[in-house]
């Protein structure tokens, strides 16, 4: 087994005392620039590498960042995954996934372990049940929180604008001549359902026709096959023309429902969807996608929680919107005569 190499082993080298070379390292202000030099040149030589969880518990810090998710499967939920662990892990931080698969006592059950635990914060990723926001907003106080695409007044958050992003695409529609659009999209009766809905009347609105509110299937979580509201919309005396869906399961199943009925994108439906993953490049036709930076949308939660790590006690709660652009592909075309 090869020995690791110590503090001692590194202050033998240099010819100082343990102290100079903790000092050294941790970047004291008390320690002139040449013995800073000669300490890191030393630890350099002989491989030395600083053991970041005795260094934490020393200073009463795990270095360890809780991050609650509902699907961590999805190559989209994966992205921000991958971009928060990119930037804990450039400042030497760890990431304690957890997967509470849509499931709201698994969802609670996972925030209280986190709260319970030594952890240094917790990202909560997108949850769709207000009881586990409640408890995030008052828990906020002991464990340094950051939420993604949840916009709780006085807290860090990472939001998705949705808005806008749900005029554009039913726009684009529009424009091509649809008039029957569906939309499918979790979580009606709160925040992120209600906008995207606001953003599709905006649409009809703003082009001077009625919204088609019966396009709208009912749906609770992002994790539902949307086999069946897609069958039930299909079934319509007139049926949709153009979907706008959540690029989730939602759509997956949305899609495998047209395929068995013998349908074909965009010749009998047009489809946008809500989010993109590089997947979608090699769709068949390629789809039209509301694309966000998913990487980024990780990372910036990442560095909030830095930040709020860096300065706990003159943390003013700050909150990041990412925008949506419209990438337009090949799920798109006029209306079927």
């Amino acid at each position: 087994m090869v020995k690791s190499v110590s503090v001692l082993d590194v202050a033998r080298e240099a010819g100082v005392a343990a102290g100079s070379v903790s000092r050294a390292l941790n970047g004291s202000k008390h320690v002139s620039p040449a013995l800073r030099a000669r300490v890191t040149e030393a630890a350099r030589r002989l491989g030395y590498q600083p053991n970041a969880q005795a260094r934490g518990l020393r200073l009463g810090r795990s270095n360890i960042i809780g991050m609650l998710v509902n699907d961590m499967r999805h190559p989209m939920y994966a992205s921000i995954i991958a971009g928060v662990e990119h930037e804990l892990s450039l400042q030497g931080r760890m990431l304690l996934l957890a997967d509470a698969h849509g499931e709201a006592a698994r969802e609670q059950a996972i925030f209280d372990t986190f709260q319970r635990c030594a952890l240094d914060g917790a990202i909560i990723g997108a949850s769709y049940h207000p009881d586990v926001m409640q408890a995030a907003h008052y828990a906020g106080n002991r464990l340094p929180l950051v939420l993604i695409d949840r916009d709780v007044e006085g807290m860090d958050r990472v939001c998705l604008e949705r808005r806008n992003a749900l005029r554009v695409a039913t726009r684009h529609l529009l424009n091509l001549g649809h008039r029957r659009i569906a939309l499918i999209t979790p979580a009606l009766d709160r925040v992120p359902g209600g906008e995207r809905i606001a953003g599709y009347d905006d649409a009809y609105r703003q082009a001077g026709l009625p919204a088609e509110r019966r396009y709208i299937p009912r749906m609770n979580s992002p994790l539902q096959d949307g086999g069946e509201a897609m069958g039930t919309l299909l079934d319509l005396a007139e049926p949709p023309t153009a979907l706008v869906c959540l690029g989730t399961r939602l759509l997956s199943g949305a899609l495998r429902t047209v395929r068995k009925r013998g349908m074909q994108v965009p010749r009998d439906l047009s489809v946008v969807s809500i989010g993109s993953t590089d997947m979608m490049e090699f769709a068949n036709p390629p789809l039209t996608c509301l694309r966000v930076d998913l990487m980024s949308t990780g990372r910036a939660a990442a560095r909030l929680m830095l930040r709020r790590l860096q300065d706990p006690v003159g943390f003013v709660a700050e909150r990041i919107e990412l925008e949506s652009e419209l990438v337009v592909g090949e799920s798109c075309g006029p209306p079927p005569a």
